[in-house]
């Protein structure tokens, strides 16, 4: 296909939701670290508790 890379790697569509989970778990993260800098303590704990869920939800993947 043209403008590809060669040995670009390909995430198949069955680890797609994975992938989007391990984003959004870092969206949070930064969300939530951004929220306590800025002195946003009770919005920050309710991100912290997504952060939780989500960390949570991927130690449970099989490696």
């Amino acid at each position: 296909m043209a403008g590809e890379r060669p040995n670009e790697r390909e995430v198949h569509g069955d680890h797609m939701g994975e992938l989007i989970i391990v984003l959004l778990a870092c969206t949070l993260a930064n969300l939530r670290d951004r929220l306590n800098a800025d002195g946003y303590d009770q919005p920050a704990r309710v991100v912290a508790d997504l952060v939780e869920i989500t960390n949570d939800y991927l130690d449970r993947l099989p490696k």
